[in-house]
């Protein structure tokens, strides 16, 4: 272990704490480290190289997923620690920095892989890539957003809805949950296409291989919309537009703590409070 980058929420004092502390931890390992905010658009700080080995983000999964993006084309582990609210890809709150050094310089960690969405609109030069999810919702201007989704090149529905969400089963218990989707297991080669607030009752979350393509066709001929990766930077988009969405060639190396390693089901059963039996 050679060299870290460690990113932390600046809204959160105890994250800059943190930071500051697990730095001069990491210096006394003889490992070098940097320390940055997180910014919400990508323009606002420093992109890393492959030079580093190692990245972990102070704050909670929003601070998370802003510092996955700085790590996915290099593939970097990234580790969470949490100092937010529910926390599903960040943990570690409680622990001291010391320790916490101490057992990344060891490689005292395990390393799960997670599946990443790509959204692409071909005409317009965009490419975003998303851990948790794709948004496209309609424009204030307009009612309802109509598109026609397609999958493999066959017409799935046509929705008219506040929007619809593309999430991949690590995003599934983020904004597709709160829409009605389903709970994945993060091992499933699946996403999700789940939509919001559909004016039909025939629209339904629908589940699909992640080796297939989505396009998503604009069918509104004079509002615009919005596309949203991972709830940050808002893309407008021309009526008509159509946006391509497949798996990423990157994956996300997501870093846990050997000793304090948890299931997918335990951490759901704690942040959902799931198998208990109140009174």
């Amino acid at each position: 272990m050679d060299k870290v980058a460690i990113f932390y929420n600046p809204r959160k004092s105890v994250a800059a704490d943190k930071a500051a502390v697990l730095a001069r931890e990491f210096s006394e390992l003889g490992i070098d480290s940097t320390v940055n905010e997180t910014r919400r658009s990508s323009e606002d700080w420093g992109l890393l190289d492959s030079s580093f080995n190692f990245v972990i983000a102070l704050g909670g999964d929003g601070t998370f997923l802003l510092a996955a993006k700085q790590v996915l084309n290099h593939e970097i582990p990234l580790l969470g620690v949490n100092f937010g609210h529910l926390g599903f890809l960040s943990e570690y709150g409680d622990l001291e920095m010391q320790e916490l050094a101490t057992e990344i310089k060891n490689k005292n960690f395990q390393i799960e892989s997670r599946t990443v969405l790509q959204a692409e609109v071909p005409e317009e030069k965009i490419k975003v890539s998303a851990l948790n999810d794709v948004a496209v919702n309609r424009s204030l201007n307009s009612n309802l957003l109509h598109t026609d989704l397609f999958v493999d090149g066959d017409l799935l529905h046509s929705f008219r809805s506040d929007g619809i969400i593309i999430s991949t089963p690590t995003g599934s218990t983020a904004y597709a949950l709160s829409a009605g989707g389903a709970v994945m297991d993060p091992n499933i080669h699946a996403f999700q296409i789940v939509p919001i607030a559909a004016h039909s009752l025939n629209s339904r979350p629908h589940v699909i291989s992640d080796n297939q393509e989505i396009i998503l066709e604009s069918k509104d001929s004079n509002a615009p919309f919005v596309m949203q990766a991972d709830g940050q930077e808002l893309i407008t988009l021309n009526p008509g537009t159509k946006i391509k969405f497949s798996k990423s060639e990157y994956s996300l190396k997501l870093a846990k703590l050997s000793k304090r390693y948890r299931s997918f089901y335990s951490i759901l059963r704690d942040k959902m409070k799931w198998g208990s039996i109140s009174n």
